[in-house]
């Protein structure tokens, strides 16, 4: 019986964003291993762009992917993926992404990937740790298909699970802990609203949101009304807000996020990068 560890992967990605005397933003130091790889990075004339790609079919049962970016002060750095976050069955054993990201006071981070698609008996966690100085900048998306919808498989995965710990200076601002697995009474309530319930969350820190108010909640809200979808916000106890997304199918969620981002761009005073132009 052949070892099915032999076929895992442990896979790297190390960045460090940095401010060359231009003021243009560049990637000051890089290095990654299969099956992760890097697009060639795209300035946009504010930012840098870079996509992550996937040099495989997916995520397989016992691959372990560690990722490590630090964006210096002045750099401005958004991270995409052009394609979905596909997770194969796992045959008991986990997939595990683990997420280290550092950004300086100045510095900007955007961290856009495009949407988690566990299959059917795939196991897989997702850990991200983030520390920022106090004047950074943070937009971070998570998000997370109930399957292949189109092949019958909802909510069909063994478990999906992330940690996420936000940090500004050394004072923890968010925290989110979430494990999900088939039966469970909080995926009812999930189905119960929208029956392929579609996900999304973001996290935004920046010093622009001090100046945010009650008007943000409420149009954040008020999207619930416009879309197939729910939304909702939450002030954090830094300079920030977490919204939530919750879609009745994909073009719903694919429409949420790009309205909330585009509010959200609008709230910072920045134009939005265009992450098709990097790929």
């Amino acid at each position: 019986m052949s070892d099915t560890r032999a076929n895992s992967l442990n896979g790297n990605l190390d960045l460090v964003c940095a401010w060359d005397p231009a003021r243009r933003s560049y990637l000051a130091r890089q290095s990654f291993s299969a099956p992760v790889h890097l697009s060639k990075s795209y300035w946009d004339g504010e930012s840098l762009l870079v996509h992550i790609v996937n040099q495989t079919a997916g995520f397989f049962g016992g691959d372990t992917i560690r990722v490590n970016v630090a964006v210096e002060p002045g750099a401005s750095l958004v991270l995409s993926s052009p394609s979905a976050a596909r997770y194969h069955p796992s045959q008991g054993r986990e997939t595990r992404i683990q997420q280290s990201f550092q950004i300086r006071a100045g510095g900007s981070l955007e961290v856009y990937p495009e949407i988690s698609i566990p299959q059917r008996d795939s196991r897989s966690s997702q850990q991200s740790k983030i520390h920022i100085e106090e004047g950074g900048e943070l937009i971070f998306l998570e998000t997370l298909s109930p399957g292949r919808v189109a092949s019958g498989e909802v909510f069909a995965f063994e478990n999906y699970s992330w940690r996420t710990d936000i940090h500004v200076d050394d004072r923890l601002v968010h925290r989110e802990r979430a494990s999900l697995s088939p039966g469970e009474s909080r995926l009812a309530g999930l189905k119960a609203l929208f029956p392929n319930s579609y996900y999304a969350g973001f996290v935004i820190i920046s010093p622009a949101a001090a100046k945010w108010d009650d008007d943000f909640l409420h149009t954040v809200k008020n999207l619930s009304k416009e879309l197939k979808a729910r939304c909702a916000a939450s002030k954090l106890h830094a300079h920030g807000y977490s919204i939530r997304l919750l879609a009745a199918d994909s073009l719903a969620l694919r429409e949420g996020i790009c309205r909330l981002r585009e509010l959200i761009y609008r709230g910072i005073k920045r134009r939005m990068p265009d992450v098709r132009r990097s790929v």
